[in-house]
């Protein structure tokens, strides 16, 4: 088991900032940089949308992308508003967001939309190993008879977990309001200050993309024990996958925009999540063959699969 992280003891401790995620995001700007070559410095930001739920952009390719925005970053930037100007983001070469290099209350947010958009083409070309017919409950080997640890509440998840039997289903979110609904049937509400020891003994733990856009995830990861599998899921997640399996993610289950117009529109008039799924964007799975190997679950993966396509 990987050496057990401190347990933050307030809730401001345990919210993380967006630094947090940054050499991930670095490395992720370094591999779309590999895959794009000359051709990234072509590609600007036709256009942008921060919205209350979600940060949208669209490419001059073509392509868009989305990623949440922290409840912590919108308070952070209202501190900012009136101190200082942010430049016109329209415009601007894509290979300078994904740098970083952008003074604004929501460059990080923006700079992972960014990526999340640069990335499209490249789920779409059989590099990596995808999955467009299933979600991640589709995946029982990763949930049956296992201990859960959900952090982020993923409400329709969890009701379809339910039915796979898992042996214990734990859920971790700063957001009061979605205890309710959690505990509806579905798993054991835990407490922010029980979070390593909960994840501590989980077989498969499953991180929403919120933990990348707040900066938590790389202390999660910290928590999981070496043998359990863990996803990161949400449409935040949807960029070149090959930092998060480094870092031992299993699977990524994210979004690709079908519609960078309309999801921008939605977003645009304070749209979340539900909208964005309904209209314009389609499920994925990036799955890590090699660390699904490692943890002995490959082969009843491709069982479900199997079954599935069969």
């Amino acid at each position: 088991m990987k050496a057990m992280a401190s347990v933050p003891e307030h809730r401001s401790e345990i919210a993380g900032n967006t630094e947090g995620s940054g050499p991930i995001l670095d490395e992720a700007a370094k591999t779309l940089r590999g895959f794009y070559g000359d051709k990234l410095d072509d590609i600007v930001i036709e256009r942008l949308v921060v919205g209350i739920f979600f940060v949208g952009v669209k490419l001059s390719n073509g392509c868009g992308g989305v990623a949440y925005t922290p409840p912590e970053i919108v308070r952070a930037a209202g501190n900012r508003i009136l101190k200082g100007s942010s430049p016109l983001i329209r415009g601007m070469q894509a290979a300078a967001i994904i740098g970083g290099n952008i003074p604004s209350p929501f460059a990080e947010i923006i700079r992972l939309a960014t990526l999340n958009a640069l990335s499209v083409p490249f789920f779409e070309d059989g590099r990596y190993r995808t999955e467009t017919h299933i979600d991640l409950s589709g995946i029982p080997a990763l949930f049956s008879n296992r201990r859960v640890c959900m952090v982020g509440a993923i409400i329709p998840l969890l009701k379809r977990l339910k039915k796979l039997k898992a042996a214990e289903i734990t859920i971790i979110d700063r957001k009061k309001e979605t205890q309710a609904e959690a505990e509806a049937g579905y798993g054991t509400f835990v407490p922010l200050e029980r979070t390593a020891e909960t994840l501590a003994r989980c077989e498969t733990a499953v991180f929403t993309g919120a933990a990348i856009a707040n900066g938590t995830i790389t202390q999660l990861i910290d928590l999981v024990p070496e043998n359990a599998a863990i996803a990161v899921v949400g449409p935040t997640a949807g960029f070149v996958p090959e930092p998060l399996f480094r870092r031992n993610i299993a699977l990524v289950g994210t979004v690709v925009v079908t519609d960078s117009d309309l999801a921008l529109e939605i977003l645009a008039e304070g749209g979340g999540g539900y909208r964005l799924f309904s209209n314009c964007v389609r499920k994925i799975n990036l799955v890590n063959v090699e660390r699904l190997q490692q943890l002995g679950l490959n082969s009843n993966f491709e069982n479900n699969i199997g079954r599935k396509h069969g």
